[in-house]
């Protein structure tokens, strides 16, 4: 008999984890019409006294800001570049690394012909800028493309390089006028910088076709010539065909670099749904779940006619969580495991789920020692231990639903409840330790925590929740 699946795109907050498909491209190096400076004067804060915390302790961070800027002078957070259509509130994204990327529109002249962004990359720790990047968005003389509508989050954008470590692109655009025989061009340009603000790559494209296109990995996910979709390298390179066909189609992407695809393979004899993982540089399949053995506690209720469901949710580099279920019995429970991601092989069997197919936005999050995940599965969440997959905590009957957003390993999980909103658990047991946060902190790669609230924007040192003073 086969085994059956029954598969779920699931969109997930992945912490600690490195978790994109490489995607983005250039047609050529060029200078992008940014400029920047390193003299930091106008980012120590020694030289200012931002506002003071006045919102509710926040347990795992420190009772007072390292630092803080009121809202206008921080300006708005840039947004995220693995979505299409970027600029979105719900993309905000803050922190680059060990730095803060702020963005703040300058004041533009009547007429203008283009919008202008300042960006300061501030170190965490100091609150002193790094980087000054200014970015330039051309208006099209043409009318095709207008800049009174450009907004920061659309033009710069938290990212990675091809190696997985943090980045910044910058989108901006380029108006060159008709010069004797040459042709009038606008040219949509892609920059990335890493933390320090030191140029990674920058490539040029001749019209604005690329602009909302998803940036991962150093390249521009782009429609190919063929059936599917191509890669092109952000600073030069080779550009990559493949053979897949898009996002909607293939649902979930996992793994590192260019990554592991996600598709579904329909059955009727047993009815199932198959989930085929595939190479998504080379479109070779690497493994499905028709040929996994699924957990022990799940073959029992398996016969000629019925296989197995399951959803699936990147977890750290090379790994995912697989969440196993009967084909249309997932009411009646399921098998959490962790599966390498490239060839489907299973490296922990974790604790039962009680499985719901209906929700689309269920996550995973990791400690930073990779030791600890929070997994969501629709109407719940269960917290364990990734290496001996013995259960730590699961919620109980007539709880919030927890959604896990970040697993810091400070003692706290962070979660969006479902009446509750924003609130701080403890990580071992689940313990409310907060509820009524204005807004969930994002963690920094060196010990650092940002909050963009709505009287200002604060950084805080990170601590042990027991540390957390009363408020």
């Amino acid at each position: 008999m086969k085994w059956t699946v029954k598969w779920q795109t699931r969109s997930t907050a992945v912490i600690g984890a490195a978790v994109v498909l490489g995607l983005v491209a250039g047609c050529g190096g060029a200078d992008a019409p940014v400029s920047g400076d390193r003299s930091g004067k106008d980012g120590s804060p020694s030289a200012r006294k931002g506002p003071a915390w006045t919102g509710k302790a926040v347990p795992g961070l420190a009772g007072k800001p390292s630092w803080s800027l009121s809202s206008e002078e921080a300006g708005t957070c840039p947004g995220y570049a693995g979505t299409v259509s970027n600029g979105r509130a719900e993309d905000e994204r803050c922190v680059v690394g060990d730095v803060s990327a702020l963005v703040v529109e300058e004041p533009r002249k009547e007429g203008a012909a283009e919008t202008r962004f300042t960006v300061r990359l501030r170190e965490l720790k100091t609150g002193t800028v790094r980087k000054k990047l200014t970015v330039r968005v051309a208006a099209d003389p043409g009318d095709t493309v207008d800049t009174t509508d450009a907004t920061a989050a659309e033009h710069v954008q938290v990212s990675e390089w091809k190696d997985g470590s943090p980045a910044l692109l910058v989108r901006s655009r380029v108006h060159t006028p008709a010069d004797g025989l040459a042709k009038e061009r606008l040219r949509s340009v892609f920059t990335m910088y890493d933390p320090s603000g030191r140029k990674l790559g920058s490539s040029a494209f001749d019209d604005d076709a690329y602009d909302g296109l998803p940036v991962r990995r150093g390249y521009v996910v782009a429609d190919g010539d063929g059936d599917g979709q191509k890669y092109l390298p952000i600073g030069g390179g080779k550009t990559v065909e493949t053979e897949l066909k898009g996002e909607t189609e293939l649902g979930t992407r996992i793994d590192a670099g260019f990554g592991v695809s996600i598709s579904s393979d329909v059955s009727y004899q047993p009815f199932a749904e198959w989930l085929v993982a595939t190479d998504a540089r080379t479109g070779k399949k690497l493994w499905s779940t028709e040929d996994l053995e699924p957990p022990a506690a799940l073959r029992e209720r398996l016969d000629e006619e019925t296989g197995t469901s399951s959803w699936i949710a990147p977890l750290q580099e090379g790994s995912a969580v697989l969440g196993w279920s009967v084909y249309a019995e997932e009411s009646k429970g399921g098998v959490l495991t962790i599966i390498d991601a490239k060839t489907g092989r299973r490296l922990t069997e974790g604790p039962a789920s009680d499985y719901s197919t209906g929700a689309d936005d269920d996550a995973s999050v990791l400690s930073p020692d990779g030791g600890t995940v929070v997994t969501q599965y629709g109407e719940g969440a269960v917290a364990w231990d990734t290496k001996s997959g013995k259960e730590l905590w699961r919620q109980a009957e007539g709880e919030q639903n927890i959604r896990p957003v970040a697993l810091p390993g400070n003692g706290v999980l962070y979660a969006e409840l479902d009446d509750s909103g924003p609130a701080a658990l403890g990580m071992r047991d689940k313990k409310v330790l907060r509820t009524g946060l204005e807004k969930l902190p994002e963690f920094s790669n060196n010990g650092y925590a940002v909050i963009n609230a709505d009287n200002g924007f604060f950084v805080f040192a990170t601590q042990h929740a027991e540390r957390t003073p009363r408020t």
